[in-house]
C-alpha cells in the first residue's frame, strides 16, 4: 500500500509499532499508520495555512500553522498510544499479585506449571488474561515456556510484570519450588504497591501547589500585566508635553512614548508561557504521583486548558473592574 511505503522510510516507526504491541493494537501496522498519518497532516496542514493566510495575509503564521498541522497530526496519536500502553500496564500491575498467587495455588493442587498459568486466566485480570492466553497457546504449540513468558513482557509496559517473568524463568531453570515463589513475589509487589500509596498521599500537597501556581497563579498575573500595559498604552498613545509648558522653563520639547510592548504581543507571549508553563506542570505531576513522566501527559491538555481559561476569564474581569476607572 502506498501508506506503507511512505511510513517505510520514517524512522519513528519503530517507536509506534512498540507502543501498538503495548497498547493491544498488535494487527494494526505502524508503517500504514505513520504513513496515513503524514499524508493526512500534509494535506490538513496545506488546507489550514491556506485558510491562515486568507484571514492574516501572513506568510509567517501561514508556515507556522503548517508545521503546527503536520506535527499535531503524528503527535496526538503518539500521546494517545502512550496513554493507552500506561493504562494497559497500570491494570496489569493492579491485578499481578492476585494471578501469581492464582498461579501458585494451582501449582500446589498438582497441576504443572504450565496448565497451572493457562488456568489462572480469569476475565477480571483485564489485559493479562489476554497474555496469559497467548502464552499457553504457544506453549502448547511447542514453543519453549521461558521463551513465551519472556514475550509477554514485550506487549505489556509493565516493569512488575518484567521483573515477575525473570523470577519465574528463573525458577523453571533451577526446578525451585515454584509456588513459593510466586507467593513471594506476589506479596513484594503489594508491598510495593503499597508502599507507592503512601508515597502518593504524602506528596499530594506538593502537586496541589503546582497546580494552583501554574493553573491560577500564572494566569492571573499574566492577565494583570496584559491590562496594565493595555491602560499604559491607551494613556500614552500621541501624548506630546511640552517642556516650556511647565512655566516656561525652555522651548524643547520631550516626546512621551509609550511601552515597548504592545498588549497584543504580550498577550501572545501570556499564551504561549501559560501553555507551557501548564503542560510541563502537568509533566510534574505525573513523576511526582506516579514516578514516570509520560503518565503526567494525562494531566498536561486539561491543565493547559484550565490555566487558558483562567488567564481569559481574568482578563475580562479585570477590564470590567477596573476599566471604569481609567476610562477604558
Amino acid at each position: 500500500m502506498k501508506y506503507e511505503i511512505i511510513g517505510r522510510k520514517l524512522p519513528w516507526k519503530e517507536r509506534f509499532t512498540e507502543l501498538l504491541d503495548y497498547g493491544g493494537y498488535r494487527r494494526t501496522s505502524a508503517e500504514s499508520l505513520v504513513g496515513f498519518l503524514i499524508i493526512l497532516g500534509f494535506l490538513s496542514g496545506v488546507c489550514i495555512s491556506l485558510i491562515v493566510f486568507a484571514l492574516t495575509s501572513n506568510v509567517l503564521y501561514s508556515t507556522g500553522a503548517f508545521i503546527i498541522s503536520i506535527v499535531g497530526f503524528n503527535t496526538v496519536p503518539f500521546v494517545y498510544l502512550v496513554l493507552v500502553a500506561e493504562r494497559r500496564g497500570s491494570e496489569v500491575d493492579t491485578v499481578l499479585p492476585d494471578a501469581l498467587q492464582l498461579m501458585a495455588a494451582n501449582i500446589r493442587a498438582g497441576m504443572t506449571v504450565e496448565r497451572a498459568i493457562w488456568v489462572s486466566a480469569r476475565p477480571e485480570f483485564g489485559p493479562l488474561e489476554d497474555e496469559i492466553h497467548r502464552v499457553s497457546s504457544r506453549v502448547m504449540g511447542g514453543e519453549p515456556l521461558e521463551k513465551s513468558l519472556k514475550e509477554m513482557t514485550e506487549h505489556v509496559k509493565s516493569d512488575l510484570l518484567d521483573r515477575a517473568v525473570k523470577l519465574m524463568t528463573e525458577g523453571i531453570r533451577s526446578g525451585g519450588e515454584m509456588a513459593t515463589l510466586l507467593d513471594e513475589t506476589a506479596g513484594d509487589i503489594r508491598t510495593a504497591q503499597n508502599m507507592m500509596d503512601k508515597v502518593k498521599a504524602n506528596v499530594t500537597m506538593y502537586s496541589m501547589f503546582i497546580v494552583f501556581a501554574s493553573v491560577l497563579g500564572a494566569p492571573l498575573l499574566f492577565a494583570l500585566s496584559v491590562y496594565f500595559i493595555e491602560v499604559t498604552s491607551s494613556l500614552w498613545v500621541g501624548d506630546m508635553v511640552a517642556a516650556d509648558g511647565f512655566g516656561g522653563m525652555g522651548g524643547a520639547m520631550v516626546s512621551m512614548e509609550g511601552p515597548d510592548i504592545s498588549p497584543s504581543t504580550l498577550k501572545l507571549f501570556s499564551i504561549g508561557a501559560i501553555s507551557v508553563t501548564t503542560f510541563f506542570g502537568g509533566i510534574i505531576i505525573g513523576m511526582i504521583q506516579e514516578g514516570n513522566s509520560t503518565s503526567g501527559l494525562r494531566y498536561s491538555p486539561l491543565m493547559v486548558t484550565a490555566g487558558l481559561v483562567v488567564f481569559y476569564v481574568a482578563n475580562i474581569i479585570v477590564t470590567r473592574v477596573f476599566g471604569g476607572f481609567v476610562g477604558l
